[in-house]
């Protein structure tokens, strides 16, 4: 892997295209790269081997970047990687908001994975007793989607789905909230919800669990764990689970609630189910 060093001094160097208004732009669509924001999350991509394209980095931390470069397994690829070094005014006005730790990365998405591949790859640990799946049919808030993704990899969830109505894991802002989890996450995104669901309870002998608010539901204390492969099933922020799909799981789950509450923040409720889960 060669690194090329670059000192830039004003934000109109067009090398800086890439980074430029970062607020008002969709950076995965315009190029199929994700942005990693922070040192750790940085730090983290170089250490799951992702291909970093280029770096934009404080002058004061462009040896910290060289070496996360050395010590990355893709270091001797033959891919180059662009470090950019410029003082912390030039970046702020390139991005257009604070950058508190002065750095962020353009980098290459793993390969897309299929649901055959996740359910059958005993690397992923989906063949151990019981692992338990996240399916996300709508989470459209990057922010949730974020959090629940470095719930479910602290957890012990062994993969997500992600439902066709669902944002994108590899927005910029799910990736820092994620901390870099989803970097480790096997995931995959359903084009077809229906017939992933149905594949996965026929094909793979997986238990389907839907999280609900419904007075029928039973108590999360009182479901018992999973004998097999199960899924928990999350609902949109706003909506929950659909009608449909709760009506196709093999049972539903509620967190009993209490001061008139009816449910909480959907990252915070799945911490709760996941635990009870993966625990049990």
């Amino acid at each position: 892997m060669a690194v090329n060093r670059t000192l830039i001094q004003t934000p109109e160097d067009p090398r800086l295209a890439a980074y430029l208004d970062l607020k008002d732009r969709d950076v995965r669509r315009e190029t199929g790269l994700f942005l990693a924001e922070g040192e750790h999350v940085v730090r983290r991509a170089f250490e799951a081997g992702l291909a970093v394209r280029s770096v934009l980095v404080v002058e004061s931390k462009v040896e910290r970047v060289l070496a996360m470069a050395e010590a990355s397994p893709a270091f001797s690829s033959e891919e180059t990687i662009e470090v950019l070094a410029c003082p912390k005014d030039v970046i702020e006005e390139s991005v257009g908001f604070v950058m508190h730790q002065g750095i962020i990365a353009a980098v290459e998405p793993p390969a897309a994975v299929g649901l055959e591949a996740v359910l059958g790859d005993e690397s992923c640990g989906l063949k151990s007793a019981r692992p338990v799946i996240l399916v996300c049919p709508e989470i459209t808030n990057v922010d949730n989607l974020g959090v629940l993704v470095r719930v479910a990899a602290g957890l012990g969830v062994k993969a997500m789905v992600l439902g066709p109505k669902c944002c994108d894991p590899w927005y910029r802002r799910a990736v820092r909230v994620s901390m870099g989890a989803v970097f480790a996450m096997p995931m995959v995104r359903s084009v077809d919800l229906d017939a992933d669901l149905t594949r996965m309870q026929r094909e793979f002998g997986v238990e389907l669990v839907a999280t609900v608010i419904d007075a029928d539901a039973t108590p999360l204390r009182e479901s018992p764990p999973f004998a097999g492969p199960g899924a928990i099933l999350l609902g949109s922020e706003g909506y929950g689970l659909s009608p449909e799909v709760v009506g196709r799981c093999d049972r539903k789950v509620r967190i009993p609630m209490h001061h008139d509450i009816d449910s909480l923040n959907v990252a915070v409720a799945a911490g709760i189910v996941v635990h009870h889960f993966c625990e049990g």
